[in-house]
């Protein structure tokens, strides 16, 4: 958007305008332009208000979205999910969306202020359709919102419209709540259903507090959709079973969502609901900075009735489509891996759940423990030392070598006071005496697999460390499998989207036991040695050395000794702290 005109959307905010006036005025302003008519055939918008936008600005039908959504207060834009979507990406989407598709209704579930029904319009008339056969007959849509039906019908009325007004056919772009309705959201919907869904629904993180849904909310979802999804599940990700519903025998849908979609298990019924009844096309991995939130985004392209292909791939906001194809469907986070250039790795075998368990507390176990952290002291006796993410780097426990943050304070050498923990919270008490045995501990939002070694069972791991419980004599193996480059690139490809960056690993505790082993070997057998003596070693150097060695035997064992991956694991490795 342009500063000057920026600037003047902030200023009429502080001066108390509400987003439709101001909306309302850019909108007065491209009518202008257009020589449209005041008869009272005019969408009701340019009605409301009497702000007169500045001058001297380059206006397009597009913009009266954009002020609207930017004009939202703080706090309804971050509980509604409201993002709006920069205009040269509507366009380069709905490209994606409609090509190879009969002209047909088009309809966008979460209309916010337009862009993407904007974007419609204009491939539709690149494909020869008319401006008023496309705004009275093939743009549809829903939102919750009565502002933004508003501007949506004004910024398409204003796009279609030359010497005399052309509106939307009555009820094509009605006030409802498609996660509830869907279909029916329309009192006389499309009798065959839409060609394509197209948009950018709200996102909702369940794990902030200002989007988080009631739990009553996510029970509704659920039995709506037949889906039994984890109450994390974004509330974007159920828009793609809105979509599906809405489409006719043979159609595309593609919605903007949060990478999350592509790989967490909350959202996992959404995606096998979709892989049952429809098709991946191709999945856009937009990366970091498409809206000023900030928020890591993707869209999948859905078909109905087409023939199945490899999916392909696009990349960032020039929507570039690479060479690559997705080949399992079932795996999206393959596509964001595919991306960041992590190398293709095919592991199998036995699952470490076989030999192993694995677990991560949760809150309760996070902020049950704080009141009885303190800094060692050698005079203490009922402790043990509690390992956060920070102190993990591979096969190198950092307790005791630097401040890492836990509950809001720097700590060096933390410890849980087990006595005071026995006194006060019993259960607790029970699950760290549960925790207090041989085991290996992974950090997660790392861009490696990182672990370390507990053989005498004596350290306590922080949420959300992982604590995976074996038999000692399987230690030193587990610890070298999860060291190796070969299961970096494989954890990375079977869950990127789930970590807070789209360049690290995060693992559930479900997701760590599904991990396939390699099967007995020589070449496992000298890792895990190389393992043991990597952490054991006592020089940087000679630790290098062995970690090297340790995960080259481990990529052999699993048949895929390359000298790509293994540089790749390399660059990625932390420097030396």
């Amino acid at each position: 958007m342009d500063k000057g005109l920026l600037d003047w959307v902030s200023k009429q905010v502080l001066q108390g305008a509400q987003p439709l006036e101001i909306a309302a005025a850019v909108a007065r302003e491209i009518a202008k332009a257009k020589a449209l008519p005041t008869d009272g055939s005019q969408p009701s918008l340019l009605d409301v208000g009497s702000l007169y936008a500045p001058e001297g600005i380059k206006y397009t039908t597009d913009l009266i979205g954009s002020v609207y959504e930017q004009s939202l207060d703080t706090l309804t834009r971050r509980h509604g999910g409201v993002h709006y979507t920069p205009f040269e990406i509507a366009k380069k989407l709905a490209r994606i969306a409609l090509e190879g598709l009969p002209v047909g209704p088009v309809c966008d579930p979460s209309v916010g202020g337009g862009s993407f029904l904007l974007a419609v319009a204009e491939y539709l008339s690149y494909c020869g359709e008319s401006p008023t056969k496309i705004v009275q007959e093939l743009l549809w849509g829903i939102d919750l919102d009565q502002g933004a039906i508003e501007v949506a019908k004004a910024s398409i009325s204003i796009w279609g419209s030359f010497d005399k007004w052309v509106v939307p056919n009555s009820g094509n772009l009605t006030v409802a709540n498609s996660l509830q309705g869907g279909l029916s959201s329309f009192a006389d919907p499309p009798k065959s259903g839409f060609v394509a869904v197209i948009g950018n629904p709200p996102f909702q993180n369940q794990l902030q507090e200002s989007t988080v849904r009631p739990i009553e909310q996510t029970r509704e979802l659920r039995e709506k959709w037949g889906v039994d999804t984890g109450p994390y599940a974004d509330t974007a990700s159920y828009f793609l079973l809105v979509a599906l519903s809405l489409l006719g025998e043979m159609g595309k849908c593609l919605l903007i969502q949060p990478q999350s979609i592509l790989s967490t298990a909350d959202a996992e019924p959404i995606r096998l609901k979709l892989a049952e009844a429809a098709n991946l096309e191709g999945i856009w991995i937009g990366g970091a900075n498409i809206f000023e939130a900030g928020v890591n985004v993707c869209a999948p392209l859905i078909s109905i009735g087409f023939t199945q292909k490899p999916a392909r791939i696009w990349k960032g906001p020039e929507i570039k489509e690479l060479k690559q194809r997705l080949i399992n469907k079932e795996n999206w986070a393959n596509a964001l891996a595919i991306t960041q250039d992590v190398p293709t790795v095919h592991l199998s075998g036995e699952k470490l759940g076989e030999v192993s368990a694995a677990t991560a507390g949760f809150r309760d176990q996070f902020y049950g423990l704080a009141p009885h952290v303190c800094e060692h002291d050698i005079n203490q006796t009922a402790v043990a030392p509690l390992i956060t993410v920070g102190m993990i780097d591979p096969l190198r426990n950092r307790w005791g070598t630097a401040n890492f943050r836990y509950a809001g304070k720097f700590w060096s050498r933390p410890v849980v006071n087990l006595q005071t923990l026995n006194e006060t919270d019993q259960e607790l008490y029970e699950w760290v005496q549960e925790r207090l045995r041989p085991k290996i501990l992974l950090a997660t939002q790392t861009k490696v697999l990182e672990v370390i070694p507990d053989l005498d069972g004596k350290l306590i791991p922080s949420t959300p460390v992982i604590s995976i419980e074996c038999n000692p004599q399987e230690i030193w193996k587990i610890t070298a499998v999860l060291s190796s480059a070969a299961m970096s690139a494989y954890a990375f490809s079977t869950t990127a989207g789930s970590a807070l960056s789209s360049n690290t690993i995060k693992l559930s505790a479900k997701q760590v036991i599904d991990l396939p082993l390699p099967s007995e070997s020589r070449h496992l057998t000298k890792a895990s040695k190389h393992a043991e003596s990597a952490f054991n070693a006592e020089t940087t150097e000679e630790k290098k050395e062995q970690i090297l060695k340790m995960s080259e035997e481990i990529n052999t064992a699993y048949g895929c000794d390359n000298e790509i991956l293994q540089k790749w694991w390399i660059q990625r490795l932390p420097k030396w702290r």
